[in-house]
């Protein structure tokens, strides 16, 4: 009896959708039906955005046929297993058809970031908190403002809170996406939209990696360091020099892949040249980035990353094992700033070639910038400058690392004793590598302050933890 009343409220409720599906175009998927006779053929649906689709175009697009099996002898087409079952229902007619294949819906954390997997889309999110204490030692004596002088001082500081969400949509490997905010991003007034920092989408035409169309705000292709994650730094941060000379993120359009068995990796855009989430170009001249990077073991699977702002290599050596993995880029910048809001009239060209090397634990890293600059009155001047530095594991479960550093630049190659420079040591424990971390380094930046002027150097120690959830 009871098995009875279940058949009947089934039935029940399969008859309540046909004659709400031939009523009206119901939105509803599950029981929504629609029954459209075109050409000596029965076309059926159990989605009105198919049903309305067919209407307008006549064309099913990917459908179910069943030749032969109507109730006068029709050929008939499903937009799914569902609408040929309930077609089945209404006309009495004993045919088998498979259950529909649910649909595809994972969820998961792994790696500090929850992902969410369905049939037509991919979604990772993560946080992104880096929680830092810095200690600085002044060989001169700093005023600060109520005419307080001090040599040393202590502060605590969110360097950064980002929330990101990336994966890809529609067809894997084919539409990507990217949009991270930095919520601490915003220090001045003069540029609130900078809390947005990545906000691109990225069309792979083929799905294979080897040419790829990115449009929106995100890092030029320009500077291994910098277009390595902030949170995947053997140091608590970058070295001076790479954030002297990779200006990070812009608006535009680029291209991208990975060819050769992901040997090389070429990057190349156009972009406004005036900074991230600025509304307009500051003058009426772009700026041009490009990177070729060769692997030539090819090591690595370039070719395979749905989305695109950062570098597969990160620093440390998590990675390596029998194979070293290693590799080498050339970049190269123009810029014209002239008649730029900055008022710092000048033309920009800047050369540059950076490589890793990842072995057992060693990781080594370095970088050599050749900088023109024009001004728009005055002679042209040079102002190169360079980074090495390397890090070893400490243990074989590779959660210990210490490394160095030394960096060094040039402000002007027509004025004598101006250079900076920097060293630092850092010891790093990577509970989760770079998920979850603490970080500690110490280090001095000495300022050259002119011919016969001498020197300012300011000895700093930091600390810092990093946790990705």
């Amino acid at each position: 009896m009871q098995t009875s009343l279940v058949r009947l409220a089934a039935a029940a409720l399969v008859l309540c959708g046909l004659v709400l599906g031939t009523a009206g175009p119901a939105r509803a998927q599950g029981l929504y039906y629609k029954e459209i006779r075109h050409e000596d053929r029965i076309y059926v649906f159990n989605n009105a955005a198919n049903a309305e689709r067919f209407e307008k175009t006549k064309e099913m697009g990917v459908g179910i046929t069943r030749p032969g099996v109507g109730p006068n002898g029709e050929t008939v087409v499903g937009d799914n297993e569902r609408a040929l079952q309930l077609f089945f229902f209404k006309y009495g007619i004993s045919e088998p058809v498979p259950e529909p294949t649910p649909p595809t819906m994972r969820l998961e954390w792994r790696d500090g970031k929850t992902r969410i997997t369905t049939d037509n889309a991919y979604l990772e999110i993560s946080n992104r908190v880096q929680v830092r204490y810095t200690h600085e030692d002044f060989e001169t004596p700093v005023t600060l403002p109520g005419n307080v002088t001090i040599d040393d001082r202590g502060s605590f500081r969110i360097r950064r809170a980002k929330f990101k969400l990336e994966g890809w949509f529609w067809k894997q490997n084919n539409l990507a996406y990217e949009v991270q905010l930095n919520w601490p991003g915003v220090t001045t007034s003069n540029n609130p939209g900078a809390v947005l920092e990545d906000a691109l989408i990225a069309w792979d035409p083929a799905g294979k990696g080897k040419f790829r169309i990115v449009a929106g705000q995100f890092k030029v292709p320009f500077g291994l360091q910098e277009l390595t994650s902030s949170g995947s730094q053997s140091f608590v941060d970058r070295s001076i020099v790479s954030n002297e000379y990779a200006r990070g993120r812009d608006i535009g359009v680029a291209v991208q892949g990975a060819l050769w068995g992901n040997r090389i990796e070429y990057r190349g855009g156009v972009f406004n040249g005036a900074g991230l989430t600025r509304s307009i170009n500051d003058n009426d001249r772009f700026q041009y980035n490009a990177r070729v990077m060769w692997q030539p073991n090819g090591s690595q699977n370039l070719a395979s990353r749905g989305w695109v702002s950062n570098p597969i290599y990160s620093e440390g050596d998590f990675e390596s094992t029998t194979v070293p993995i290693y590799a080498v880029a050339f970049n190269y910048e123009h810029n014209d700033f002239t008649a730029t809001t900055t008022g710092n009239d000048l033309k920009s060209e800047v050369f540059s070639v950076d490589g890793i090397f990842k072995f057992k634990g060693f990781t080594g890293t370095g970088a050599y910038y050749w900088r023109e600059r024009d001004p728009e009155t005055g002679a042209r001047y040079d102002a190169d400058g360079w980074y090495a530095q390397a890090g070893q594991m400490l243990n074989a479960r590779r959660t210990w690392e210490a490394a160095f550093r030394y960096a060094q630049r040039e402000v002007n190659s027509a004025i004598a004793n101006d250079d900076i420079t920097e060293w630092r040591g850092a010891v790093s424990y990577y509970y989760r590598r770079h998920s979850l971390k603490l970080q500690a380094d110490y280090g001095e930046v000495e300022v050259e302050l002119g011919p016969g002027r001498g020197s300012n150097a300011t000895k700093e120690l930091r600390v810092q933890t990093q946790f990705i959830f």
